[in-house]
């Protein structure tokens, strides 16, 4: 299909990255109030030809663009990490552990995976989160392992966990009993096998209370009532089938409240490595029949995704993109470090740089612009600079979207009704 982005007034690239020789990786630089959604985001949702997963910070895109999709075809689904109650599709993170086609075993990778996005290295000493990391891939290997389907959640994880407390001293608690008899059952256990790694630390009572209290934190926000709503859905998410279908994910996440992140990197670092599985496992040109692309505002203000350096190296050819919005480098670089974060903007053929007044992204725009840092930071309202892998830089206007030929449709739709929300 022949579809383009529009980066800027009168700046249009191709979809086809054949075509172009590039990818279609985009990096969007701008604080707030720069434009980044109203100048980009939206315009490309109106036009777009591809499956979608979109971050809303204010749930506000969903309401105004969900319903131009949804004329279109396409199939609207609501993620609400701010209120789960409002959400149409749910989503469960053990749901996407693969099972090892050779050993018929889950798979420990992905079970490291989701351990990794619910406990990232955070202390001065890596050894707490590492340790703690652990034992979650026991917990989480075990109700794998030992649950019924329906109990196979993070709730149930919770509470196994609560079980590891002794229930009188010097008598092994219900989790080693657990543990213990599902060794004996089964010795290859992933369960079993990690339990035996850790269980001399738990006769260290001040290590082991500590990497509790560590996990507890984690967790403890993920298992109340409204995740626990979204694990349980009837109707939940899919990611292979947006390589299938056209469709739509809004994710409404809050730009005040952090107890969510985790989960919600969780989401996105699910959603990358499934597309890409899918794109290697189920068709012979290794690559999605329908693109998808995800856009992640704000990114370096609440999104960690493990090895995400990584995985934008190598998610062109299946057919994957990311459209990766920050407000300053300077802020991606504290993320992710130096050297990751110098990969990711690396990975993007397209930057745009909607202005603003962080020193060292004007430094860094100046040079890509053989300019002054002092012109980038003089950028005058509404005008930006586009740099494409192979051209010359460029200062451009920023995209107006009462521009966009579908704008009086979206106007219109937003008057007369409401978005159609369809479940998973």
């Amino acid at each position: 299909m022949n579809s383009f982005r529009i980066l800027a007034e009168g700046r249009q690239i191709p979809n086809d990255t054949r075509a172009t020789g590039i990818n279609n990786n985009d990096l969007i630089i701008g604080p707030s109030g720069a434009g980044k959604t109203r100048g980009y985001v939206a315009p490309n949702l109106l036009q777009c030809a591809e499956s979608c997963i979109i971050t809303d910070t204010k749930g506000s895109l969903v309401t105004e663009v969900g319903p131009v999709l949804a004329a279109r075809g396409y199939r609207i689904l609501r993620i609400d990490f701010t209120d789960f109650f409002a959400s149409t599709c749910g989503y469960n993170p053990l749901e996407f552990i693969r099972r090892d086609s050779r050993t018929g075993r889950y798979s420990q990778q992905d079970i490291l995976t989701v351990c990794a996005a619910l406990i990232p290295v955070e202390s001065h000493d890596p050894f707490w989160d590492l340790s703690a990391r652990t034992y979650l891939s026991c917990l989480i290997a075990y109700v794998l392992e030992c649950l019924p389907p329906r109990e196979q959640t993070l709730e149930y994880v919770m509470a196994l966990f609560n079980e590891m407390t002794p229930t009188a001293k010097d008598e092994p608690s219900n989790f080693a009993r657990l543990l213990e008899a599902l060794g004996k059952e089964d010795p290859d256990s992933f369960a079993y096998r990690t339990y035996r790694s850790i269980a001399g630390q738990s006769s260290a009572d001040k290590m082991f209370e500590s990497i509790r209290a560590m996990i507890s934190e984690k967790l403890i926000p993920l298992v109340f009532d409204g995740p626990c709503r979204l694990y349980g859905m009837p109707d939940r998410i899919d990611f292979a089938a947006l390589g299938r279908r056209r469709t739509a994910v809004f994710l409404t996440v809050s730009d005040l409240d952090r107890s969510m992140d985790r989960l919600v990197n969780l989401f996105y670092t699910q959603a990358l490595q499934t597309l890409c599985a899918s794109a290697d496992k189920d068709y012979t040109a290794h690559c999605l029949p329908v693109p998808v692309r995800l856009y992640l505002d704000d990114f370096a203000t609440n999104t960690f995704i493990p090895d995400f350096d990584k995985t934008i190296s190598v998610i062109r050819s299946r057919g994957v993109s990311v459209s990766v919005i920050l407000q300053s480098v300077s802020q991606l670089e504290a993320l992710y470090g130096h050297a990751k974060a110098a990969t990711i903007i690396n990975n993007c053929d397209n930057c745009l740089y909607l202005g603003g007044q962080d020193v060292d992204t004007a430094r860094f725009i100046a040079v890509k612009a053989n300019r002054t840092p002092d012109t980038i930071l003089s950028l005058p309202l509404g005008e930006a600079w586009l740099f494409t892998r192979g051209r010359n830089p460029q200062r451009v206007r920023r995209f107006d979207l009462s521009h966009h030929d579908l704008y009086p449709e979206l106007t219109r739709i937003r008057k007369e009704t409401r978005p159609v929300i369809q479940a998973g």
